[in-house]
């Protein structure tokens, strides 16, 4: 865990799905995650738009087990919305996310411990 879902507005190549997908990585690595656990869906082309601005927006809520310190989920936050912006082509303030920290989550019905930060 965590789970990242990203909407765009872009409709993206393979390559930069694969950029996004590594930054997800890279991204989760800030919050002490391993990679072996992160699960990214990613929509692109979406009907998503930002007030009365037709350009490219993005949306990204990622869900996390435990507890991060802050400068660890604003690294994270900063990390992730950066790399999306770019690959995405927003405009400023054209990226959305979302961060939460959940004490309970499930894999294949057993329920998860969170590591201590």
């Amino acid at each position: 865990m965590p789970y990242v879902n990203i909407v765009t507005t872009k409709a993206l190549n393979t390559e930069e799905k694969q950029e996004l997908h590594q930054s997800v990585l890279d991204a989760a690595a800030l919050l002490g995650k391993s990679s072996a656990y992160v699960m990214v869906h990613l929509q692109d082309q979406a009907a998503l738009q930002r007030g009365e601005d037709a350009g490219y927006c993005a949306y990204c809520d990622a869900q996390v087990l435990g507890q991060a310190p802050q400068d660890a989920c604003n690294a994270f936050a900063k990390s992730l919305s950066d790399s999306l912006a770019r690959i995405a082509q927003t405009a400023p303030g054209s990226v959305y996310l979302s961060l939460t920290q959940m004490e309970l989550c499930y894999m294949d019905g057993r329920l998860l411990a969170p590591r201590k930060a």
